[in-house]
């Protein structure tokens, strides 16, 4: 017997007929574990598609100890959120880690696309990693945070997205960036991983912004947790926004 599509039901009624109103689709960001065996991708399309979705990018994340972790951005219709998430409910190994939705006019910017925006930002490149930094990463939030006041002052936010927290409301191991302060190969790249998670779903990761004492810091909630390919992308950003910084002589100095 077939099993029942997990899309059956999950989307809004049809308009009637005569209706000129449509409501536009979406766009779903979702992480997806699968195992990297043949065809199971294949599998993976066919499920998406049983319910009118359709498979705009898929970026490789993480391969490790035969899964692979993907990224798949995909356009719905509304109201999909859920049905996304049990998509694969017939696919064995198969599983929808994490589903966020994105209106479809909107560009996210990929990683390369922000790094292109940093180099034109000038002193503004600080605010425009923040800015853009959540969608690139997937993440809630993010902030440049300045810690050398030490125990003599609270922490100095030099920029931050929207709905970011006060740095205070971090807790201080957080804020702790002695170790980011060290380097590989003497290319200026920060040890990573600096990722941190809390029990209420919190994931928070951090890259150096040209001094030990500065650093740009992003949290997901009730997210996946930050793998080793974002915080290299997270590093890179933060190097290629603190040079554009200090060339425009803000408040980030380059080492």
């Amino acid at each position: 017997m077939k099993a029942p599509s997990p899309f059956r039901g999950s989307s809004s009624p049809e308009p009637p007929p005569d209706s000129a109103e449509v409501a536009p689709p979406m766009i779903f960001s979702l992480r997806i574990c699968l195992p990297e065996l043949p065809g199971m991708l294949g599998r993976v399309a066919r499920a998406f598609g049983k319910g009118d979705v359709n498979i705009l990018t898929l970026d490789v994340v993480d391969r490790k100890d035969g899964t692979a972790v993907d990224d798949v951005r995909v356009e719905a219709p509304r109201g999909m959120q859920e049905a996304l998430r049990r998509a694969g409910s017939d696919v064995p190994g198969f599983v929808v880690e994490y589903v966020r939705p994105f209106e479809a006019f909107r560009h996210v910017l990929e990683p390369l696309e922000l790094a292109v925006l940093l180099e034109e930002s000038g002193a503004a490149a600080l605010v425009r990693l923040v800015e853009h930094l959540p969608d690139t990463l997937g993440a809630t939030w993010a902030l440049v945070v300045d810690v050398s006041a030490g125990t003599n002052g609270p922490p100095e936010v030099l920029a931050a997205s929207l709905g970011a927290p006060s740095a205070a409301r971090l807790p201080a191991a957080w804020l702790d960036f002695t170790l980011l302060d060290a380097h590989e190969g003497g290319r200026g790249l920060a040890r990573q991983p600096l990722a941190h998670h809390r029990e209420d779903g919190l994931e928070v990761a951090a890259a150096l912004l040209g001094r030990p004492s500065a650093a740009v810091v992003v949290g997901r909630q009730r997210g996946p947790r930050f793998r080793a390919s974002e915080l290299r992308h997270l590093g890179l950003l933060a190097r290629i926004a603190a040079a554009v910084s200090a060339r425009s002589g803000s408040l980030i100095e380059a080492i």
